[in-house]
């Protein structure tokens, strides 16, 4: 039996590298079942990004939160997945108006058809000293691991290997990332680190999907590296959470400023926002906008990117 929503950090020192595994169930059912309407293609893309964002998340450094996106120019016109330092997971997809997703549509297909796709990491931070990030780069590759591998080549520098897989309630992946060589530390020599890094490289190449999503993290680790000096790091459990709230979303109406708010409410009693990844909605009467202007609700911290424009 495994565990519902299972992250694990490994190291392998005479490598240098770092492996984060991770298998979601309950978290990705409960993403899955907020866009039902969704064809097999377009769910198999939104799970693949949020396991990708639980591995990201989990090799950073950082109290904030973590956000893949893409900008599709087919399709698919907007998928996103974020993650936090807590391991709450969300995430959510969008299809250009009246778009028709084939049964065996390729990734390529649903959102670089035509090489006009982007790809962006966005870290939304908790801590004042921390800066916010966001980067952008074409969608590089046939898919969503491909992409993730060439951003990071070229950001991070650091070489890194990713597979990821979604099939039905589970979604699951693998990040090799091989650390810096600092002052010997890592108590192997160049050579022997970079014949570590293939070794490790081409064991994961042999890791089935179905190990992966199905079976036991620990023991399919145990399986693959079992010639190797492994240290678990550790586990965590990444759930489902979605931290907007109606702070958030007065705030976002004020963005538009008056003119706009007031526009919106001399055709409808009020402002209705729905939150794109957890479907919660909102609603602003007339007395609720004039004070959002006049008296603004205290500041809490934003998480990007936010509710769907108001309707």
């Amino acid at each position: 039996m495994t565990q519902s929503d299972h992250l694990i950090r490994l190291f392998i020192p005479e490598a240098s590298t770092r492996v984060h595994a991770v298998q979601l169930q309950g978290s990705w059912r409960q993403i899955q079942s907020l866009h039902p309407d969704e064809p097999a293609p377009a769910h198999h893309l939104l799970g693949e990004m949020a396991a990708a964002s639980c591995l990201l998340s989990a090799s950073l450094k950082y109290e904030g939160s973590v956000t893949l996106q893409i900008h599709g120019d087919g399709p698919i016109r907007l998928a996103v997945a974020e993650c936090n330092a807590q391991m709450g997971l969300r995430g959510t997809i969008k299809r250009a108006q009246d778009a028709q997703i084939a049964p065996t549509a390729s990734q390529r297909d649903l959102i670089n058809c035509s090489g006009l796709g982007r790809f962006s990491l966005i870290l939304d931070p908790m801590q004042p000293h921390q800066k916010p990030y966001q980067g952008i780069v074409s969608f590089v590759g046939d898919t969503l691991s491909e992409a993730i591998e060439s951003y990071m080549a070229q950001s991070e520098q650091l070489q890194s290997r990713l597979w990821l897989f979604c099939k039905g309630e589970a979604a699951a992946g693998l990040l090799l990332q091989q650390m810096p060589h600092e002052g010997g530390h890592c108590g192997s020599t160049p050579d022997a680190r970079q014949e570590g890094w293939n070794r490790l490289s081409m064991l994961a190449q042999t890791l089935t999907a179905s190990e992966l999503l199905e079976e036991d993290l620990l023991s399919v680790m145990n399986k693959l590296f079992w010639n190797e000096s492994v240290r678990l790091l550790d586990e965590r459990s990444p759930r489902f959470h979605c931290p907007c709230t109606r702070a958030r979303v007065g705030r976002m109406l004020t963005t538009l400023g008056v003119e706009e708010v007031t526009s919106i409410l001399s055709e409808q009693p009020s402002v209705s926002v729905t939150c794109d990844f957890c479907n919660t909605p909102y609603s602003f009467d007339a007395v609720d906008c004039a004070r959002l202007f006049n008296d603004p609700l205290p500041t809490e911290q934003s998480t990007l990117p936010g509710p769907q424009t108001p309707q």
